[in-house]
């Protein structure tokens, strides 16, 4: 079965997965905690770029806590999926249910970073 090539969903998945991963590198950079930046780079594709910059261009302990807070932001993007599935269904409002889905996966993202973060330190 051959697929038509689509152009412009081409062209938009590019720029989206593009701005992406360059929004994740400036706030990488930008933020002092590379646990919570992150966060930001939970999609897997995202998250390969983001640890191998952090890498090469600074060091393996930052590379570290940018994987520990992909990790976080990864088991956020669970608790999301699940909110907006269940707001969805109750609120009858997309809008809305996105909203709460997007605070739920922020807060559950660094509650996981704190509650990682804890454990290695009793270990």
């Amino acid at each position: 079965m051959k697929q038509n090539l689509n152009m412009k969903d081409l062209a938009l998945r590019f720029i989206l997965g593009g701005s992406a991963v360059a929004v994740c590198y400036i706030m990488l950079q930008l933020m002092p905690w590379k646990s919570l930046a992150g966060i930001f780079a939970a999609f897997p594709a995202v998250m390969v770029a983001a640890v191998i910059m952090a890498g090469v261009f600074n060091n393996s302990r930052q590379a570290a806590d940018v994987a520990l807070g992909a990790t976080a932001g990864m088991l956020g993007g669970a608790v999301c999926v699940i909110t907006a599935q269940v707001c969805m269904t109750y609120l009858d409002s997309w809008s809305l249910s996105l909203l709460i889905a997007t605070l739920a996966w922020f807060i559950s993202s660094v509650a996981c970073i704190n509650l990682v973060q804890r454990f290695i330190v009793r270990s």
